[in-house]
């Protein structure tokens, strides 16, 4: 009897132990995390900002997790920069970073909406005053914040699967390419789109839970993983926007599954002298445009060339890709249309929306509506590669050959320094990688 007394208290002991550890550690979500925590900028290059935490909260010094204060509760306060740090409500901190940590949401109000976060929360001041919020989680938990805003969670599971395996992805080719900048994504297009914890929906999450650790690779390396919303019936090769991505895998291809989808085409109707303003910004200074003509396609349909040619019988050459980047992926959706002068106005008529490159999401969505599995869409969009469980990898080295490519994209901005000198100083305007949706 006296045994099971001793087995009892120590099983007693053994609890109360683990909780009280527990509490000494603190909110465990964020110190679990692996080494490595996605860091995803959700605000940047602001004067200020309001920020709330719903429960206990502890703002540390992320350089080595020593507590600077803390409080059960942090009231919505606006953030604001002082001379010597920045300012949360009244209370001054004298540094240009701290970290908010805790097991409840921290809020941040964005573009006028509140948005609850998992994770960390960086406060970060540049050296202009300005403010960049970081948000630092859980890779998992970061593609539930993503799943809903790129994809609808009503559609098919196994395309919302694709999807959570091509997030994923890109996300830790993205973690790879950046281990020596401030964060690694951005929250808008540029990056992928990310709500937090405001956006997870159940079937997305479940989505990501039953692809929990897969990704792409190609050649042992981590593929970076494009997609688009409709492809308009044919995806583009990668290297058409990105050059240092001339692989199988991102090759364009006939898609079959996207042409009945929605955004298969488009039509758009400008005025000449708004696009007129817009491309003297970039020191394309065409004059009054009297015809649009498309001088030269690439195999996948695509736009390479413009000739603008104006009422005083001046030409001007844009390429595709820069027009677009210049007025705007929302405005004209894709670079695969005809263009109809109307006086003093025209209309772009396209097809499919985004660059092009990768998965075409309403492509996957018609494939998984006939009966394809989530392994059969990425295999169709992503030619030549494999899924691996970045978990159970064992002694695979996943990586992103990051020299190489920086290499490649300084040799590229070097040519393109030239090329500008030789003519004449006139500027372009430099493209963004952008993974997937609308871009």
């Amino acid at each position: 009897m006296s045994n099971r007394v001793h087995l009892f208290w120590c099983f007693i002991f053994s609890i109360v132990f683990w909780v009280l550890v527990q509490q000494e550690n603190g909110f465990s979500e964020f110190r679990n995390l692996k080494e490595s925590p996605i860091r995803v900028a959700v605000l940047n290059n602001v004067s200020e900002f309001t920020i709330a935490v719903r429960g206990e909260y502890e703002i540390v010094n992320p350089k080595d997790g020593s507590v600077v204060t803390g409080s059960r509760r942090l009231k919505s306060s606006l953030v604001t920069a002082t001379p010597n740090g920045f300012k949360i409500g009244e209370k001054e901190f004298y540094s240009n970073r701290l970290g908010i940590v805790t097991d409840k949401d921290v809020t941040v109000r964005i573009n006028g909406k509140d948005k609850n976060f998992r994770g960390q929360m960086d406060i970060v001041k540049t050296g202009k005053g300005k403010f960049v919020v970081i948000n630092s989680l859980d890779l998992e938990r970061y593609v539930q914040g993503v799943l809903y805003h790129e994809v609808s969670h009503r559609w098919p599971i196994e395309a919302i699967k694709a999807q959570a395996v091509a997030t994923r992805t890109y996300a830790l080719y993205r973690m790879k390419m950046s281990a020596d900048e401030l964060f690694d994504v951005t929250s808008d297009i540029y990056s992928q789109v990310y709500g937090g914890k405001s956006a997870e929906r159940y079937r997305t999450n479940t989505a990501v839970e039953r692809t929990r650790g897969l990704i792409l690779i190609y050649n042992n390396e981590i593929l970076p993983a494009y997609f688009h919303s409709n492809c308009g019936g044919y995806t583009e090769d990668a290297n058409e926007l990105w050059e240092e991505h001339n692989i199988p895998p991102l090759k364009g291809r006939v898609c079959p599954y996207s042409v009945k989808s929605p955004h298969n085409s488009w039509k758009k109707n400008f005025r000449s002298k708004d696009i007129e303003e817009k491309l003297a910004k970039f020191k394309y200074n065409t004059g009054a445009i009297e015809n649009i003509a498309i001088v030269a396609r690439n195999k996948s349909g695509r736009i390479k060339t413009l000739k603008f040619t104006s009422r005083d019988g001046r030409v001007t050459f844009v390429s595709g890709k820069e027009f677009r980047a210049i007025i705007g992926p929302n405005e004209v959706k894709s670079n695969n249309y005809v263009v109809q002068m109307k006086g003093y106005y025209f209309d772009l008529i396209g097809k499919g929306w985004g660059h092009g490159v990768g998965l075409c999401q309403w492509g996957a969505e018609n494939m998984s509506r006939q009966q394809k599995k989530f392994d059969e869409i990425l295999a169709f969009y992503y030619p030549a590669t494999s899924i691996v469980n970045m978990y159970n990898a064992g002694k695979m080295n996943l990586t992103v050959d990051v020299a190489k490519i920086r290499k490649f994209k300084e040799e590229k901005k070097k040519k393109e320094q030239r090329q500008k000198k030789s003519a004449k100083g006139v500027a372009l305007p430099v493209g963004r990688q952008a993974p997937g949706g609308k871009k």
